[in-house]
């Protein structure tokens, strides 16, 4: 992971933001699930089949039926950090959902 920047997390302010935000999604994360239907805006997700970390049948494909028009694309082999391993990539879905959103 070092060359995704795993060290970084090691900071101590990284540390202390991720392990609040690990705390919160407890708390906070009924509320927020509860308002994905009113996302009117375009929204994508991006998932890799070969992520380790989050399940696309848990956390991937249940959005399609949450957000309407959900640019969802998968790519086969792809891990948790495609920003890292294939960010041109990324940078394309960014960019494609980036003119559907400021097309108006």
């Amino acid at each position: 992971m070092i060359g995704g920047g795993g060290w970084l997390g090691l900071r101590p302010s990284h540390y202390f933001a991720t392990s609040t935000d690990v705390v919160a999604v407890e708390r906070d994360l009924g509320e927020i699930e509860r308002s994905y239907r009113e996302i009117a805006m375009p929204a994508g997700i991006l998932f890799g089949t070969g992520d380790r970390v989050i399940a696309e049948a848990v956390h991937g494909e249940p959005m399609l039926d949450k957000i309407e028009g959900l640019d969802f694309e998968r790519i086969e082999g792809l891990g948790h950090m495609p920003q890292f391993s294939d960010p041109e990539r990324v940078v394309a879905f960014v960019q494609r959902i980036a003119a559907r959103a400021f097309a108006h």
